[in-house]
């Protein structure tokens, strides 16, 4: 796997620092905390910290970063001071909870030494970059990373107080290697936005010279003062030209230097450097908005092909209106603007003199002529425009369980209502069913049960198939009982594009059965519990997972009887939600997400469908066997964890196998464009490519198939992928090239027919039917009414594990079930207490993945028909075979 550049960590702001006790810097083989976390190598060293590579040997060796406290102070103020500093750095990381910020995992002393734990990103930071191109970057290249570092300046302020980072510069921020996109690092000097730091404002805020605005040094900062210092990031990078070596506040327009910026990146910048705070952009979305037209105008980036808005958040909170404003700093006259020249380092005590003669002028300048010459101004300042993500009304929760808090709520987010719903909002709208499902939800809220449920059923007649009422009516029918009941929470996708709504609904549907046969016999299973599904959607962007997460978390924390989640169907969603479950000990187990990276990720996380890498493994033979491949080229999306994980699994199997990776080329996600260029650039490879292996999903390789007859030689190129493109809905009908098709699968609606075990079937193959098509009214059995789709079988499975994991801890003599007995029951799902799956058997290892979990591979013959191999890929299909 290439892991890129390794990451040198800034060690020197004041705040990230820690202490020497006389026992010895850290070095190469050293081990703290009795032997668990030993150093491989020191990743930067500065006179006031030390950050370290080091292996956490409880976790699977996983890489972690080390760093350390130090302080040469005899002061015992001053040292108390650092010690303070240090441990606010540890409270606020472990604060937050952002896919692009690094975690903390653990914080310890021993002896007078302070360390803290955090979440390893290899990559490079930008310092690091810039320093090794020795030219400006591509315009299009920054304001891509600008976007991301907004969204994550836009998440700090929606924290209680809003946290200002204070220090944002090339080298706080990190390109990871696997995915491509910006992580904000150093939190050192990262302040509340709270008075109770007044004392301190003047001294240990002043972020770096350069890159800080004038504000910074009277203790004034806000969220605008991270925009600027954001600004001059890309001002840097954009032209070369590093601010630290130029008198402070003060950037030549961009184009004088870089004449091949466009001028509306230019006027960008000069708005976001404005000395005035007043001046600048007054919010995340003002700044954000004014790069994305630049993008879009410029660079024909689409919505679908830049960071999207929507952040995480703590607590399910959406982002909100921009708060006020701290009193508007005054104008500020710069130095005189220096005549341009080439960058040139300038020698310490230079840049020294003149930060501490600059710093000491704008104090006493804030000191003393400021009450003076300008008046305070209280509350925002004029033109504060709200953050990007509309804020509605949360629902309310028709049907709270006694003593619960009613945290059940729905927000729109960029159009996508993302939330938790028992039925009070309507998430699945574009179906028959729709309008009776949204009229049904508006009776729920208004407390008419009786309305609600016939208008379900007015929904099921035009549409049997809805796995969203059908689970609605359900539930009302197990709070209606008055038996004690368990709930799940399914996470999934149920609105934005077409193939992730075809995804959720899926997902659904499986879930449904399951919850039915539980529910049978007055919750026999149970000890007479039933079993109620609450339906979390997380849009189709992993950006709002860590939302409803979160929302998970304290509806788990406010209601007893929720015990698990079951979900998201992708990869990106999957890990996006773990992160907040995990912390949270919440039990999560998903049918479909198959990358690599979600292996060993949480002692919480479990799942049906084995990893990308076991995928691979019985692709690259297929590939070699039966396709007769010899060269293929692999496509990918690198800031895509599925698709990036799948082609590396691939390309390491298969040149195992003999065989010669040409590439890989890549694309991005849903930009037809992007995935056309890749593939003009795959044709013109030498040698000519045999096949290609497409690591992605079926809407994206759809114009694959829509290209490749209009391209000469390319006939016979037949196209190998994985999971996800066995997913019909990102297919356009009458799709001529889709017979090319081969790909990996994890179920297959034929599969115990076509390995001889029909009568063997689990009963999941009869109830699927009589659930979604009781009156058989749909021939030629169609998916969706009397034929399950792959997604279906391993949604079934997925709670399928997770209710059993109930029913075993029931039976071992558990009265209560929480979070943590569920879990521990899900692990003893192994070995000689593996259960039968539709899909085949379920057994989880101690890494949360599936033991011997069938691999299918499909094709799709002359007629268009999906068809199955003869023989497994991989794995057992029957539990003790």
């Amino acid at each position: 796997m290439n892991t890129g550049p390794t990451v040198v960590y800034p060690t020197t702001s004041p705040g990230i620092t820690g202490m020497t006790g006389g026992s010895g810097k850290l070095a190469p083989n050293m081990a703290l905390q009795n032997g668990r976390y030993v150093i491989e190598k020191v990743l930067g060293e500065g006179g006031m910290g030390t950050a370290a590579l080091a292996r956490d040997t409880r976790v699977a060796n996983k890489r972690v970063v080390v760093k350390e406290l130090i302080t040469d102070s005899s002061d015992p103020t001053k040292l108390s001071e650092d010690v303070d500093n240090f441990n606010r750095e540890v409270a606020t990381l472990a604060s937050l909870n952002h896919p692009s910020i690094p975690d903390v995992t653990d914080s310890f002393q021993e002896g007078s030494r302070y360390f803290m734990i955090q979440e390893y990103v290899p990559g490079e930071n930008l310092e690091a970059y810039i320093d090794r191109l020795q030219k400006p970057l591509p315009e299009r290249e920054v304001l891509t990373y600008a976007l991301q570092v907004l969204d994550i300046i836009d998440y700090l302020a929606q924290q209680n107080p809003p946290i200002i980072h204070r220090d944002i510069k090339p080298a706080n921020i990190i390109i990871g290697a696997s995915n491509k996109k910006a992580h904000l690092v150093d939190f050192g000097i990262a302040r509340a936005d709270v008075n109770k730091y007044a004392k301190r404002k003047q001294t240990s805020a002043l972020g770096t010279q350069g890159y800080a605005p004038p504000e910074q040094y009277s203790g004034n900062a806000d969220t605008r003062s991270d925009l600027y210092a954001l600004a001059a990031t890309m001002h840097h990078l954009l032209t070369n030209r590093d601010p630290r070596n130029y008198p402070p506040f003060n950037f030549p327009d961009a184009r004088t230097l870089n004449p091949q910026l466009s001028v509306e990146t230019e006027k960008m910048l000069k708005k976001a450097l404005t000395i005035d705070a007043s001046k600048r952009y007054q919010s995340v979305g003002e700044m954000r908005k004014d790069i994305q037209d630049i993008l879009r105008k410029n660079y024909n980036m689409g919505r679908n092909t830049m960071p999207q808005r929507g952040t995480a958040t703590q607590g399910g909170q959406a982002s909100r209106p921009a708060a006020k404003q701290p009193v508007t700093p005054p104008p500020v006259t710069p130095p005189p603007v220096q005549p341009v020249s080439p960058p040139k380092k300038e020698s310490h005590w230079v840049r020294n003199s003149l930060l501490l003669l600059v710093v000491l002028g704008v104090i006493l300048f804030a000191i003393i002529g400021v009450p003076r010459l300008f008046p305070a101004k209280q509350g925002a300042s004029p033109g504060t425009t709200p953050t990007a993500i509309t804020q509605t009304e949360p629902t309310a929760n028709a049907t709270p369980t006694p003593g619960e808090k009613n945290v059940l709520g729905v927000e729109t987010v960029d159009g996508q209502l993302i939330g938790i719903s028992d039925g009070s909002t309507a998430f699945d709208l574009n179906r028959p069913s729709g309008p009776d499902k949204k009229a049904a939800a508006e009776k729920l809220k208004a407390g008419d049960v009786n309305s609600a449920q016939s208008l379900w059923r007015a929904a099921l007649g035009k549409d049997s198939s809805d796995a969203e009422v059908l689970i609605n009516l359900e539930n009302q029918r197990v709070l209606d009982s008055g038996k004690p009941y368990v709930t799940i929470v399914v996470g999934t996708m149920l609105t934005g594009a077409a193939d992730n709504i075809q995804a959720g609904r899926d997902q659904l549907q499986g879930a449904y059965v399951a919850q039915k046969e539980f529910n049978q016999n007055n919750g026999a299973r149970l000890g007479g519990k039933l079993v109620r599904l609450l339906i979390a959607n997380g849009g189709d962007s992993d950006r709002f997972v860590p939302q409803v997460a979160n929302q998970i978390v304290e509806l788990a924390k406010n209601d007893p009887t929720v015990v698990g989640v079951m979900g998201w169907p992708y990869s990106a969603h999957a890990q996006a939600a773990i992160r907040v479950l995990g912390k949270a000990q919440v039990p999560m187990i998903t049918g479909t997400a198959s990358s690599d990276d979600l292996t060993g990720v949480s002692p919480y996380f479990f799942r049906v469908a084995p990893s990308n890498q076991e995928q691979a493994k019985v692709a690259a033979k297929y590939a070699k066997s039966k396709m007769n491949a010899k060269n293929v080229v692999v496509f990918q999306d690198p800031a895509n964890t599925y698709s990036r994980s799948l082609a590396e699994s691939f390309m390491q199997e298969f040149r195992q196998e003999g065989g010669t990776i040409l590439g890989p080329v890549s694309y991005t996600l849903k930009d037809e464009t992007s995935i056309s260029q890749a593939l003009d650039d795959a044709l013109q490879l030498s040698p000519a490519p045999d096949m290609i292996y497409f690591a992605g999903y079926s809407d994206d390789v759809s114009v694959l198939l829509k290209d490749l007859p209009e391209k000469p030689n390319t006939q016979n190129l037949q196209i190998l992928g994985g999971d996800a493109l066995y997913n019909l809905g990102g297919y356009p009908a009458n799709n001529s090239g889709f017979n090319r098709l081969r790909f990996t699968a994890f179920a297959y609606p034929d599969e115990w027919d076509v390995l001889g075990h029909g009568s063997q079937k689990p009963s999941f193959y009869k109830d699927y039917p009589d659930a979604f098509d009781p009156n058989r009214r749909h021939q030629g059995s169609p998916y969706g009414f009397t034929r399950p789709a792959f997604n279906v079988v391993l949604g079934y499975d997925a709670m399928l594990a997770l209710l059993s994991a109930c029913e075993n801890a029931t039976k071992g003599g558990t009265n209560t079930l929480t979070p943590e007995v569920v879990k521990d029951a899900l692990t003893q799902i192994t070995g000689t207490k593996a259960i039968q799956g539709a899909s085949g058997q379920i057994s989880f290892g101690a890494d949360g993945n599936p033991l011997e979990k069938p691999i299918v591979m499909l094709r799709v013959n002359e007629r268009g028909q999906i068809q199955m191999e003869s023989q497994l890929g991989s794995g057992k299909l029957l539990v003790g075979e």
